[in-house]
């Protein structure tokens, strides 16, 4: 990529055009609760998962977007909604209109790290044969315009190997930091990298500096994860290292030279055989043996037994960091906003394809004050003064 072009002066945003398909975006309620489930099913290893009690939380907060299809859009022909765009998600799960159908949603809050001036983005989910279409850019755009206005920053964290970096870069998206994902993950199960992104708000904002965690916490890991920023010069898909704790631990037991194998356990109870079944074979068939009540019994508790065994063994006790390697990390952390901030080291991608700013309105000439009634208490009216915009 070529950073000249990124920063030269002549290269500005466009604005965001309309959607390819019509839309309307509306807050989400408790009917679409099954079509956000069963997408972020089918997306978990993009988007990550939600139980059902955190979604619902969500919507009766109002953190929940969803786009559908306009409902006075003409209905194509088929059961999809065009040529490439896949079927219908089922319309008990839209609500309104019965032309109308989600098609996405974006889950958000506009506090993050209890911080009023940043919001976050948890997840950003399109159904598939509508994607590549603006409706995810669309919901962006409408988090922004939704924001109180003290929130001036959003970010979320996205996966390094997936395809979505490239659509956070075009929205404008800064890539600031990086964290450890998952231990092991996919065929090579190798840790899995996540990228900070962060974009200011406002529509000519290029003062509010940019800030991001220095450690994280929870998640579906379960794990304190130190955030490190991306190095100057680094784009955000080159390889980052991992550092979660216990690595340093893990490394230096693994003799020089060598590669640690993890060898499949053998089945059957540890250090011994698997016990054979009981049974004969006469002729290619097999005759299990009958089993008394007793023994059926004794089975089952076997059986218990090795299952909470297993869950006892899968159970991981919670891992901190390092004292001093989370005071250093936070010292990074602000020496290297320091120089973003006073534009010495502007990171790459700081210029968006799309400009999806917030436009602020412009600011009262006058105000004035009224005498509303508010309520009544116990007889007696209260009055309060407020201050309304003079036109």
């Amino acid at each position: 990529m070529n950073e000249l072009s990124l920063h030269d002066e002549t290269y500005g945003a466009i604005e965001l055009p309309p959607p390819r398909q019509a839309i309307s975006i509306r807050t989400a309620v408790a009917s679409d609760l099954g079509f956000i489930d069963a997408l972020q099913r089918e997306h978990s290893r993009m988007v990550g998962w939600f139980p059902r009690q955190q979604l619902e939380g969500n919507i009766r907060k109002g953190q929940v977007l969803i786009a559908e299809s306009r409902a006075d859009e003409p209905r194509p022909s088929g059961s999809g909604l065009g040529a490439g765009c896949g079927d219908r998600v089922p319309l008990p799960y839209s609500r309104g209109s019965l032309d109308a159908s989600p098609l996405g949603y974006c889950i958000s809050s506009d506090r993050y790290f209890k911080r009023d001036d940043c919001g976050v983005i948890y997840q950003l989910n399109v159904s598939p044969g509508h994607q590549r279409g603006l409706i995810g850019a669309s919901l962006i755009k409408a988090v922004f315009e939704r924001a109180p206005y003290g929130c001036k920053l959003f970010c979320c964290w996205c996966a390094q190997d997936l395809e979505a970096n490239y659509f956070w870069e075009s929205l404008g998206f800064v890539p600031l930091a990086f964290r450890t994902g998952a231990r092991r993950s996919g065929a090579k199960k190798e840790p899995r990298i996540h990228i900070f992104w962060q974009r200011r708000v406002r529509e000519g904002d290029a003062e509010t500096p940019y800030w991001y965690p220095s450690e994280t916490s929870g998640g579906a890991v379960r794990e304190n994860r130190i955030a490190l920023p991306i190095p100057p010069g680094t784009h955000w898909s080159d390889a980052k290292p991992a550092v979660l704790p216990g690595v340093e631990e893990m490394v230096s037991a693994l003799p020089a030279g060598e590669v640690a194998k993890r060898k499949r356990p053998a089945r059957g109870v540890k250090g011994k055989a698997a016990a054979k079944p009981r049974s004969v074979s006469r002729g290619g068939l097999w005759f299990a043996p009958v089993l008394s009540a007793e023994e059926i019994k004794a089975k089952k508790a076997a059986e218990a037994a090795q299952k909470k065994a297993r869950k006892a063994e899968q159970a991981r006790t919670r891992r901190c960091n390092d004292p001093k390697l989370v005071a250093a990390a936070r010292e990074l952390r602000d020496r290297y906003i320091e120089q973003i901030n006073e534009g010495r080291m502007l990171p790459p991608g700081a210029c968006g394809k799309y400009e999806v700013s917030r436009a602020l309105e412009a600011a009262p000439s006058a105000l004035k004050s009224e005498r509303v009634v508010v309520g009544r208490f116990d007889g007696g009216a209260r009055s309060a003064g407020r201050l309304l915009d003079a036109a």
